[in-house]
């Protein structure tokens, strides 16, 4: 498991995003996305899976929100406007459920209030003079509901696009840089005000993704994010034009929200550190995957992971440990037939899932820690060769259901 995306989905994606207006979906999400609902099938995770790529197709295709009325047309102006302390009404939209790129998964439907919220930002957004390079204009912004947040995006002359998000701080503190790779580059800094800015730039062969986060003294947070589509590695907003942008006033929440918990980093992942080391069985040798992947946590999907290959003198197998934020939610089997509860300390439950198919077997075991983190624990007789063989390559897969119990029960194991 382990491989990209093929060229042939990438392909479709490409297509079905290129002569389309800017969406609210963000390629490199849909890949990624795309690899983990990979993974989740072939291991048999039986939590929640995204949306399809065919179905992603579709929405780039037939479109992303559903405003209550036409967005307005034309393009947005850079001069210098004056911020009222009352805006004219604006009918809000809400983004559709299956619509990627956004950090929070869209609900597909809104309050009152949210859609309220939704027509107000939109309202005041128009008031920003954006920063923009000279020769450089922009289409407008529909700051559309999704859970609690909102978000919309822009396209720049040419082929960039700008995704903006918004949503109540809620009491989260500023976030430590993540290096998903050694080519990622990342900087913080205090601004006047007292908001904490961070930008974080990669580079990658087939596009240049730059986001700007700032966790703002006004009680907002807000990401901006400038992408592109294949070959599209030139910037066009430097990280002071982003970060202005995510700092600009009239993107202030005025609608109250829960508590955040703090966004993943790569300081908390050196926290978690080896804490699995310890429940891996004796005669197990923990081995590198082809992503060189080997039981330590890492930054993924806006959780940690780690995940590695067992090897002994059965074979080699695959284990794959996830953590996702606290969330509300009871565990339970949702009426799976491979699916039973099994009881941990504390009076808690997993629900542990156990598939077998053409010689492939599957262990899930998903867990809540006392915190609310989610957990779960995945293992399975086929080896992470970074390929898409689905051939066994031991009898049985290299963990039990009681070390995967083991696992969920460890006390540093949570956000």
């Amino acid at each position: 498991m382990g491989g990209l995306v093929s060229d042939e989905v990438r392909d479709m994606i490409r297509s079905a995003l290129a002569d389309e207006p800017a969406l609210g979906l963000e390629f490199e999400q849909v890949v990624e996305d795309g690899r983990k609902r990979r993974a989740r099938r072939r291991l048999g995770a039986l939590t929640a899976a995204a949306v399809g790529v065919v179905a992603v197709v579709a929405v780039a295709v037939s479109g992303t929100f559903a405003p209550t009325s036409a967005p307005p047309a034309g393009m947005l102006s850079t001069s210098p406007t004056t911020v009222t302390s009352s805006v004219a009404a604006t009918p809000g939209c809400v983004t559709e459920s299956m619509t990627g790129g956004f950090p929070d998964l869209p609900r597909g439907t809104a309050t009152p209030a949210e859609l309220a919220e939704s027509g107000r930002l939109t309202e005041a957004f128009r008031q920003f003079p954006l920063p923009l390079p000279a020769g450089v204009e922009a289409t407008p912004l529909r700051l559309c509901a999704i859970d609690g947040s909102w978000g919309g995006d822009f396209r720049l002359t040419g082929d960039r696009s700008v995704f903006v998000y918004v949503r109540p701080l809620g009491g989260q503190p500023p976030a430590g840089c993540v290096l998903y790779t050694p080519e990622t580059r990342c900087s913080a800094k205090v601004l006047p005000d007292g908001s904490t800015a961070r930008v974080t730039v990669e580079p990658g062969a087939e596009a240049t993704l730059v986001s700007a986060d700032v966790w703002r003294a006004d009680g907002t947070y807000v990401r901006v994010t400038e992408t592109g589509g294949r070959g599209s590695v030139t910037r066009v907003l430097d990280d002071d034009q982003l970060t202005a942008i995510a700092a600009a006033p009239q993107l202030k929440v005025q609608v109250a929200g829960g508590p955040v918990p703090p966004a993943p980093s790569d300081q908390r992942a050196a926290q978690l550190g080896s804490v699995l080391a310890a429940v891996i069985p004796p005669g197990l040798k923990v081995e590198r995957t082809p992503a060189d992947e080997a039981l330590m946590f890492r930054v993924r999907q806006g959780g940690y992971r780690a995940l590695a290959n067992l090897t002994d003198s059965a074979g080699t197998g695959w284990v794959m440990v996830n953590l996702e934020k606290p969330g509300a939610g009871e565990v339970d089997c949702g009426g799976r037939a491979t699916c039973r509860l099994v009881d941990l300390s504390g009076g808690r439950k997993a629900a542990l899932d156990t598939v077998v198919e053409g010689g492939v077997t599957r262990l899930s075991l998903n867990a809540k820690a006392a915190d609310g983190t989610w957990i779960s624990v995945q293992t399975s007789n086929v080896a992470d060769t970074g390929g898409a063989s689905d051939a066994p390559t031991r009898p049985n897969p290299p963990l039990a259901e009681a070390d995967l119990v083991r696992i969920a029960e460890l006390p540093h194991l949570h956000w």
